[in-house]
Protein backbone atom coordinates (compact mmCIF):
# COMPACT_ATOMS: atom_id res chain seq x y z
CA UNK A 1 0.00 0.00 0.00
CA UNK A 2 1.44 3.37 -0.99
CA UNK A 3 0.55 6.51 0.85
CA UNK A 4 -0.74 9.03 -1.67
CA UNK A 5 -1.34 12.39 -0.06
CA UNK A 6 -0.41 15.87 -1.16
CA UNK A 7 2.59 17.41 0.58
CA UNK A 8 2.18 20.86 2.05
CA UNK A 9 5.49 22.46 1.05
CA UNK A 10 4.94 25.42 3.39
CA UNK A 11 5.75 23.23 6.42
CA UNK A 12 9.36 22.57 5.44
CA UNK A 13 10.68 25.43 7.55
CA UNK A 14 13.68 24.72 9.73
CA UNK A 15 13.43 20.93 9.60
CA UNK A 16 11.86 20.64 13.05
CA UNK A 17 8.68 19.07 11.65
CA UNK A 18 10.72 16.56 9.67
CA UNK A 19 12.80 15.63 12.73
CA UNK A 20 9.70 15.25 14.88
CA UNK A 21 8.11 13.02 12.26
CA UNK A 22 11.28 10.90 11.95
CA UNK A 23 11.37 10.48 15.74
CA UNK A 24 7.69 9.53 15.82
CA UNK A 25 8.15 7.00 13.03
CA UNK A 26 11.18 5.49 14.82
CA UNK A 27 9.19 5.20 18.04
CA UNK A 28 6.25 3.62 16.24
CA UNK A 29 8.53 1.07 14.57
CA UNK A 30 10.12 0.11 17.91
CA UNK A 31 6.77 -0.23 19.61
CA UNK A 32 5.42 -2.27 16.72
CA UNK A 33 8.27 -4.75 17.04
CA UNK A 34 7.48 -5.25 20.72
CA UNK A 35 3.75 -5.50 20.10
CA UNK A 36 4.24 -7.96 17.24
CA UNK A 37 6.34 -10.19 19.52
CA UNK A 38 3.64 -10.09 22.19
CA UNK A 39 1.04 -10.84 19.53
CA UNK A 40 3.06 -13.85 18.33
CA UNK A 41 3.23 -15.05 21.94
CA UNK A 42 -0.56 -14.79 22.19
CA UNK A 43 -1.00 -16.72 18.95
CA UNK A 44 1.42 -19.45 20.03
CA UNK A 45 -0.20 -19.75 23.45
CA UNK A 46 -3.69 -19.84 21.88
CA UNK A 47 -2.50 -22.72 19.67
CA UNK A 48 -1.17 -24.55 22.74
CA UNK A 49 -4.53 -24.08 24.46
CA UNK A 50 -6.36 -25.39 21.41
CA UNK A 51 -4.21 -28.53 21.25
CA UNK A 52 -3.38 -29.42 24.86
CA UNK A 53 -4.45 -33.03 25.56
CA UNK A 54 -4.96 -32.98 29.36
CA UNK A 55 -7.49 -30.93 31.29
CA UNK A 56 -5.24 -30.03 34.22
CA UNK A 57 -2.60 -28.60 31.90
CA UNK A 58 -5.31 -26.91 29.81
CA UNK A 59 -6.39 -24.71 32.70
CA UNK A 60 -2.79 -23.75 33.51
CA UNK A 61 -2.22 -22.84 29.84
CA UNK A 62 -5.44 -20.82 29.60
CA UNK A 63 -4.34 -18.93 32.72
CA UNK A 64 -1.03 -18.09 31.05
CA UNK A 65 -2.89 -17.01 27.93
CA UNK A 66 -5.07 -14.71 30.01
CA UNK A 67 -1.97 -13.12 31.59
CA UNK A 68 -0.20 -12.43 28.28
CA UNK A 69 -3.40 -11.03 26.74
CA UNK A 70 -3.82 -8.61 29.65
CA UNK A 71 -0.18 -7.47 29.33
CA UNK A 72 -0.58 -7.02 25.56
CA UNK A 73 -3.75 -4.98 26.06
CA UNK A 74 -1.97 -2.58 28.43
CA UNK A 75 0.90 -2.06 25.97
CA UNK A 76 -1.37 -1.89 22.94
CA UNK A 77 -3.72 0.59 24.61
CA UNK A 78 -0.84 2.92 25.46
CA UNK A 79 0.52 2.61 21.91
CA UNK A 80 -2.79 3.32 20.15
CA UNK A 81 -3.47 6.24 22.46
CA UNK A 82 -0.08 7.73 21.53
CA UNK A 83 -0.72 7.10 17.82
CA UNK A 84 -4.13 8.78 17.99
CA UNK A 85 -2.94 11.77 19.96
CA UNK A 86 0.49 12.36 18.40
CA UNK A 87 1.65 10.21 15.50
CA UNK A 88 -1.39 10.28 13.22
CA UNK A 89 -2.29 13.96 13.70
CA UNK A 90 1.34 15.00 13.28
CA UNK A 91 1.77 12.85 10.17
CA UNK A 92 -1.48 14.15 8.69
CA UNK A 93 -0.48 17.75 9.43
CA UNK A 94 3.02 17.29 8.04
CA UNK A 95 1.77 15.66 4.86
CA UNK A 96 -1.16 18.01 4.40
CA UNK A 97 -3.54 15.06 4.55
CA UNK A 98 -6.91 14.71 6.14
CA UNK A 99 -7.01 12.81 9.44
CA UNK A 100 -9.50 10.44 7.75
CA UNK A 101 -6.45 8.81 6.17
CA UNK A 102 -6.12 6.78 9.38
CA UNK A 103 -9.80 5.86 9.81
CA UNK A 104 -9.39 2.37 8.34
CA UNK A 105 -6.54 1.66 10.76
CA UNK A 106 -8.70 2.66 13.68
CA UNK A 107 -11.58 0.47 12.46
CA UNK A 108 -9.31 -2.56 12.18
CA UNK A 109 -7.86 -1.88 15.62
CA UNK A 110 -11.40 -1.74 16.98
CA UNK A 111 -12.27 -5.05 15.31
CA UNK A 112 -9.22 -6.75 16.83
CA UNK A 113 -10.03 -5.23 20.21
CA UNK A 114 -13.56 -6.63 19.99
CA UNK A 115 -12.17 -10.13 19.43
CA UNK A 116 -9.83 -9.78 22.40
CA UNK A 117 -12.63 -8.46 24.60
CA UNK A 118 -14.83 -11.40 23.55
CA UNK A 119 -12.07 -13.75 24.68
CA UNK A 120 -11.71 -11.99 28.03
CA UNK A 121 -15.48 -11.84 28.59
CA UNK A 122 -15.92 -15.50 27.71
CA UNK A 123 -13.08 -16.44 30.03
CA UNK A 124 -14.59 -14.41 32.87
CA UNK A 125 -17.98 -16.10 32.37
CA UNK A 126 -16.60 -19.63 32.09
CA UNK A 127 -16.58 -22.17 34.83
CA UNK A 128 -13.19 -23.45 35.91
CA UNK A 129 -11.86 -25.95 35.29
CA UNK A 130 -12.58 -25.27 31.64
CA UNK A 131 -13.23 -28.08 29.19
CA UNK A 132 -11.30 -28.43 25.94
CA UNK A 133 -14.19 -27.51 23.67
CA UNK A 134 -14.84 -24.26 25.47
CA UNK A 135 -11.11 -23.43 25.53
CA UNK A 136 -10.86 -24.05 21.79
CA UNK A 137 -13.87 -21.85 21.15
CA UNK A 138 -12.72 -18.84 23.15
CA UNK A 139 -9.09 -19.05 22.00
CA UNK A 140 -10.34 -18.76 18.41
CA UNK A 141 -11.18 -15.11 19.18
CA UNK A 142 -7.49 -14.47 19.76
CA UNK A 143 -6.50 -16.16 16.52
CA UNK A 144 -8.90 -13.85 14.69
CA UNK A 145 -7.46 -10.82 16.51
CA UNK A 146 -3.96 -12.00 15.58
CA UNK A 147 -4.88 -12.14 11.88
CA UNK A 148 -6.40 -8.64 11.90
CA UNK A 149 -3.58 -7.04 13.87
CA UNK A 150 -0.80 -8.79 11.97
CA UNK A 151 -2.20 -7.39 8.73
CA UNK A 152 -2.74 -3.96 10.26
CA UNK A 153 0.85 -3.77 11.56
CA UNK A 154 2.21 -4.75 8.14
CA UNK A 155 0.19 -2.06 6.36
CA UNK A 156 1.01 0.55 8.98
CA UNK A 157 4.72 -0.19 8.64
CA UNK A 158 4.47 0.42 4.90
CA UNK A 159 2.91 3.80 5.63
CA UNK A 160 5.63 4.60 8.17
CA UNK A 161 8.32 3.76 5.62
CA UNK A 162 6.67 6.14 3.18
CA UNK A 163 6.54 8.84 5.85
CA UNK A 164 10.21 8.34 6.69
CA UNK A 165 11.21 8.53 3.03
CA UNK A 166 9.23 11.73 2.52
CA UNK A 167 10.62 13.41 5.61
CA UNK A 168 14.19 12.53 4.60
CA UNK A 169 13.57 14.00 1.16
CA UNK A 170 13.52 17.43 2.80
Amino acid sequence: MKLHVPIDHTIKGSGVAELMLENSVARAQQEHELLKQELRNIYEQACIVRNVPEDRRLNREIGQLHDIVKLFMRHWSAHTQWEDSELFPHAASYLGAEPDLFTLMEQEYELAEQYIKKFLQALDKSNLPMNREEARKISSYLIQAYAVLNNRFREEEEIMLELAERSKAY
